[in-house]
């Protein structure tokens, strides 16, 4: 099996379908020469990402020639918007579905098998995507040898690289921070709207170089930017187009696109901007629409709130279709959204006979990630960068004669007082109208408007570099975000995971620049969050949240200062963009300097609870917050920022819904779902209280098996029809109505929350609330990714499992696959001894009979009868009621930790035994011990054994060794240990070291051991 370079235009053939263009080509062979991953200024359109295809054939053409590994092993592909469609996660799947089907002989297969033998893995390519509201899985890789393309936000990649992940656990964030900072390259799509965090993962990198280690210093995260703006620092190797691309005939075609730039005026149709620039935009489409080749018109504007204007004044038309895309939108409806005709027609391409003209009204969610194509642009104006991206998605492959874009200024307003791109704009106009005539929007005459467009400004990427020769660049662009300097001191606070400082740097302004909005919350609405005389219940709340937990269908991401701005003044104007990080008016009016807030629930990530949050500062960056419903602010198209109808409440419909996830029947979720008016909504409601009281009296001749079945027959009849068209999307009538017939497939239902069989459901409810009951279908044979849930780093002994596993079976499973992993990273063999060693002893403190007692559901007597010690026990890891009485009956302080007792026998045995682990490092392999649940980052839980006894824990080679307990509780050696590991191995060197360990022991909990 060989790879040569020459192969690579088949191999993007076989995947994509077409020939790579010349500078992909040639960038490859680049890479391979000179080692190194040179900027990309490369015209939008023009395929950046490939970059994607390209590091993946280096990785399999080293692999495949039994090269020395430099290619990193994932591509971490960070866009700086919130994608309706995120093209690199598409373009992954593409890849990774070409190589699971591949013949063996073709150079796909050839590939593929070359990225399996890597990685060890059934799976040649994983792509995994790391978007806030759409992915916060906390294994989002298996194994740290597996090639990977993640794509990501600024904000998820950035907080992970830091070691502060945002909704991921503080014991899981060293894992995070090992993936995305080590064996990783950094690709940054559009970087210079993204500079502080290109910034500062360059300084990561360099001072992961300063590791003593020498292998480790050069194998931290290598960072590329993408961009056809001319941005970044030019010292920098820059990859460009040459002369073979202008003449090859598919990129020359959109290299030389008759992209002709007209500018409107539209401050004379009146002063507020909103209104005059939606009235401007019905306008300039009208006036496109008998011109242009192809009946397709994007119009783009700078604010939800533009766009939502300009989207109800077409939207009651009957001459067109019109569509809203905005990129703060709720990842089950963004999913119904691209599931619509409309979405599937435009990104297949717009018929040119098409019945009725397709008008796609958006936010800057389409300047990047996005391969739309329209015959006519329409855009609010903008900072000169953001236009020429906007430019990009006009007649993207050079298939018209001509294609018309109009700029539209709107809005008296003083230069800095222009939304989100503030004084750029004003320039950007100004310069603009230097090369092109302006028109008055109010005096367009139907005459001569075609001659008018014909005649505008050429704007293309080969005209574009002399236009912009000369000019003020810096003027004509937003200025760059003041980055602060990511001193040591700050990194060595943020690599302390367990315990985290107090108070804790927030990592927003190396992401996204000081002065700037700070990062997202994540926001979901639920409609069953009962408001008492305008006061919550709040322990009502709590329980209610605890009965269906939130989930990443749910949420949207809106900037911090946003939603307390909505909370406190729902009436405000909303200047919310899809441009991350662009800063936000906080003034607070004068007549209200501390303004009273709706009170809403925070998911407290610390301690996993739900906690009021009555206070604007209770609003924290990063964090959970629930809404109820009739907040408002949210609608099938995304954020609103304003007053309005009821949420929909999709608690009930997590992403890849099982039939075991709870159905809440409660008469006002289910007609906001369905879409109910009032006649129907008093029926639904009369329905269920009559089977709750059904349920309730128990009577010997109807079973609840016969009442659920009738409940749900009765509510299939009530709903109405799901709507059709995609004017209605808002109607989630399919989505129950398909979720009700799962329900009916269950063949039995109980009353009891016990029932564990195939084919039991139990109901559940409350009697203060007739007209509200909750189904739970019986729970299947768990999954892999279920039976794992017991075996995690947030709970207390991470050791349940669906069936005993020997801890002498564990230790010696973990070990190997540890060093397994270890050997395919090519790390030497001191270090995979050292993990071996390390693993091997990981769980030995698990020997304390107390422990084993737990482990035996509490009791003693079957615990003193084993014939070996378990490392996992036979209890449900849902079942955390009994895990929790198992750990009481055994006298187990639940905060106790068996990786304390472990790291003490440890250190006792490498001192009474140098000969064993003689050249490798001691330090290291205490401290895999000690931080293989996530904590000793410097240090462990001080919780000590409140009734100490002897405990004799078997060793690598069957050696034993005898501690104490009360050696359990925190290690004050660790932070001095803590610190000279990473010194030596680097921050992320550490992590990395930490994850081969806790990912082999994760790996095999999930596979039983």
């Amino acid at each position: 099996m060989t790879l040569a370079l020459k192969d690579f235009p088949d191999f993007v053939e076989a995947v994509h379908g077409h020939r790579p263009f010349p500078w992909q080509t040639a960038y490859l062979n680049q890479a391979a020469a000179e080692d190194c991953w040179p900027d990309l200024d490369i015209p939008t359109g023009l395929g950046k990402t490939s970059l994607i295809d390209i590091w993946l054939f280096l990785l399999a053409w080293q692999a495949a020639n039994g090269r020395e590994r430099t290619v990193p092993l994932r591509l971490f592909f960070v866009v700086d918007r919130r994608l309706v469609v995120d093209q690199a996660h598409e373009h992954a799947r593409t890849v990774q579905h070409a190589l699971d089907t591949a013949p063996a002989d073709s150079v796909a297969g050839r590939v593929a098998q070359a990225l399996r033998a890597l990685s060890g893995e059934a799976t040649a390519l994983e792509a995994v995507r790391m978007r806030g509201g759409v992915d916060w899985a906390s294994r989002w890789l298996r194994s740290p040898a597996q090639p990977a393309v993640i794509t990501s936000t600024v904000d998820q990649y950035g907080s992970r690289l830091l070691f502060r992940g945002y909704h991921t656990s503080p014991r899981m964030r060293p894992i995070d921070a090992a993936l995305c900072g080590m064996d990783a390259l950094l690709a940054v799509d559009e970087a210079h709207i993204a500079l502080p965090l290109l910034t500062t993962a360059i300084d990561c990198s360099a001072y992961q170089r300063t590791a003593s280690h020498r292998q480790f210093a050069h194998r931290g995260v290598q960072v590329v930017s993408l961009t056809a703006t001319a941005c970044a620092d030019p010292s920098r190797p820059r990859h460009s187009i040459s002369e073979a691309d202008r003449q090859h005939p598919v990129a020359g075609r959109r290299l030389n696109a008759q992209r002709r730039l007209t500018l409107w005026d539209a401050r004379p149709l009146g002063k507020d901007a909103t209104a005059s620039f939606a009235q401007a935009a019905e306008q300039a489409v009208d006036t496109m629409l008998p011109l242009v080749a192809r009946p397709v018109i994007g119009v783009v504007a700078n604010t939800i709130r533009n766009a939502r204007a300009l989207f109800q004044r077409l939207s009651h038309r009957t001459d067109m279709d019109v569509l809203l895309l905005t990129g703060r939108s709720r990842a089950t409806d963004r999913d119904r959204l691209l599931d619509s005709g409309l979405m599937r027609e435009l990104f297949s391409g717009v018929s040119p006979d098409r019945e009725r003209p397709l008008v796609v009204v958006a936010t800057q969610t389409v300047e990047v990630g996005v391969d739309l194509s329209f015959a006519g642009l329409v855009s609010e104006n903008a900072a000169c960068a953001a236009l020429v991206q906007r430019l990009g998605r006009l007649d993207r492959t050079g298939a018209f004669d001509w294609a018309p874009a109009i700029v539209i200024r709107a809005g008296v307003q003083e230069p800095q007082d222009i939304p989100v791109y503030g004084e750029a704009a004003h320039a950007t106009w100004q310069w603009l109208a230097e090369h092109t005539p302006v028109v008055d929007a109010g005096t367009v005459g139907a005459a001569d408007v075609r001659g008018g467009l014909e005649q505008g400004l050429l704007v293309n990427p080969t005209t574009l570099p002399a236009l912009l020769h000369g000019a003020d660049i810096r003027a004509l662009n937003m200025p760059a975000p003041r980055i602060p300097v990511l001193h040591q001191t700050l990194l060595d606070s943020w690599t302390r995971t367990s315990p985290a400082p107090v108070p804790d740097q927030p990592a927003a302004p190396f992401l996204h620049g000081i002065n700037t909005a700070p990062e997202d919350v994540q926001v979901l609405w639920r409609g069953d969050l009962p408001l008492r005389e305008g006061n919550p219940d709040w322990d009502e709340w709590a329980a209610r949240m605890a009965q269906v937990p939130p989930h990443p269908g749910e949420t949207v991401a809106i900037p911090a200062a946003q939603l307390r701005r909505y909370l406190t003044q729902p009436t405000a104007a909303d200047a919310t963009s899809d441009l991350e990080g662009a800063p936000l008016d906080n003034t607070v009016p004068a007549k209200q300097k501390r303004p009273s807030m709706a009170p809403v629930l925070r998911l407290d990530m610390q301690d996993n609870q739900w906690v009021p949050a009555t206070e604007p500062h209770d609003i924290r960056p990063g964090s959970t917050i629930v809404l109820p419903a009739e907040y408002s602010g949210h609608d099938a198209y995304g954020w609103t920022g304003a007053p309005g109808n009821p949420v929909v409440d999709l608690g009930d419909f997590p992403p890849r819904t099982t039939d075991s996830a709870p159905t809440r029947l409660e008469a006002q979720l289910l007609a906001l779902l369905g879409g109910f008016d009032e006649e129907t909504l008093r029926a639904t409601e009369a329905v269920i209280t009559s089977a709750t009281a059904r349920l309730q009296a128990g009577k010997d001749d109807e079973t609840p098996t016969d009442i659920v079945s009738q409940l749900l027959a009765r509510l299939l009849h009530l709903l109405p029809l799901p709507p059709s068209g995609d004017r209605e999307i808002g109607q989630y009538t399919d989505l129950l109505r398909q979720r009700l017939t799962t329900l009916q497939s269950v063949t039995t239902w109980d009353i009891t929350p016990n029932g564990r069989s195939s084919q039991t459901g139990h109901a559940i409810w409350d009697a203060s609330q007739p007209a509200r009951l909750i189904l739970v279908p019986a729970r299947p044979e768990p999954t892999r990714a279920e039976r794992t849930a017991g075996v995690g780093d947030d709970s207390a002994d991470g050791s349940s499992l669906t069936r005993p596993v020997p801890l002498a079976q564990h230790s010696k499973a973990v070990a190997a696959r540890a060093a397994d992993f270890a050997q395919r990273l090519g790390l030497p063999a001191d270090l995979v001894a050292a993990v071996d060693t390390g693993a091997y002893a990981h769980d030995c403190g698990k020997h304390h009979p107390r422990f084993q007692c737990m482990l035996c559901a509490g009791d003693r007597l079957l615990a003193e009868s084993l014939d070996e010690p378990l490392a996992k026990s036979g209890m449900d890891p849902s079942d955390h009621t009994g895990r929790r009485r198992a750990a009481h009956m055994a006298n187990w302080e639940p905060e106790l930790r068996h990786e304390a007792l472990s790291s003490a026998a440890v250190q006792q045995w490498l001192a009474t035994n140098p000969e064993h682990t003689r050249g490798l490092d001691k330090d290291l392999i205490v401290h895999l011990v000690a931080s293989h649940h996530g904590h000793a980052r410097p240090l462990l839980p001080p919780v000590t054994d409140p009734d100490p006894i002897d405990v004799t824990c078997t060793m690598p080679d069957q050696q034993t060794v005898t501690v104490n307990s009360a050696a359990m509780g925190t290690d004050w050696t660790g932070p001095d240990r803590f610190h000279t590991l990473n010194r030596h191995y680097g921050p992320w060197g550490l992590a990395l070291l930490e994850a081969v360990v806790r990912l082999a022991d994760m790996a095999c909990s999930e596979e039983g051991s």
